[in-house]
């Protein structure tokens, strides 16, 4: 016999569970096109995305990015409509995967004896959390699949950058050069260097 609000704790954890997933398939689909924009590919691009750690610093970093390799206007201005989406679903996920919920035997506002899922601290709970947060949690789920499905349309008319700016001399060339320009003399030509 399965324990008094299993059932309905189970339930909960899926919904919590599909949030989540979405969450991450969406933050793929931005890594995704943080690769598109820069050119670089992984791990490298991996590290270099995920070294911010929260979610809205690597959203910055895309808009950041986006502007230096002067992706153009059209382009910008949609990626930008769909980050503002997901800024507003990021609530939602947030409530998600970090409140704390419980299994109560007994529902105050019903007067219902039966198990139900509910914040374990509603004393301390954000008032961002919906009283039906089951809906709520559904509605984010659909939000993150379809912004997940405009990042992927994003990507597949998004032109590719311009990347004609000039690369940093090899470290090797580097040393030489600033070798010579601590002896003051001419450094071997290498191309220009700023610095």
């Amino acid at each position: 016999m399965a324990a008094l609000g299993a059932q309905e704790w189970q339930e909960h954890a899926a919904l919590v569970g599909q949030v989540t997933l979405s969450w991450n398939r969406t933050v793929h689909q931005l890594l995704r096109i943080f690769i598109h924009l820069t050119g670089i590919e992984s791990p490298l691009a991996e590290a270099i995305f995920f070294s911010p750690r929260s979610d809205s610093a690597q959203r910055r970093l895309i808009k950041d990015v986006a502007n230096a390799v002067d992706l153009n206007a059209s382009s910008l201005k949609d990626l930008e409509k769909i980050f503002k989406r997901l800024d507003k679903a990021s609530t939602g996920r947030n409530l998600a995967a970090h409140m704390i919920f419980g299994i109560c035997m007994f529902d105050p506002e019903t007067g219902a004896w039966g198990p139900k899922v509910v914040p374990a601290l509603p004393t301390t709970q954000d008032p961002r959390l919906a009283a039906d947060f089951t809906a709520q949690f559904k509605s984010v789920n659909g939000q993150l699949a379809s912004i997940y499905q405009e990042l992927e349309e994003w990507l597949l008319r998004a032109p590719i950058p311009d990347r004609s700016w000039g690369i940093p001399p090899f470290p090797k060339y580097a040393t030489e050069e600033l070798k010579a320009l601590m002896e003051n003399e001419d450094p071997p030509n290498r191309g220009s260097v700023a610095v």
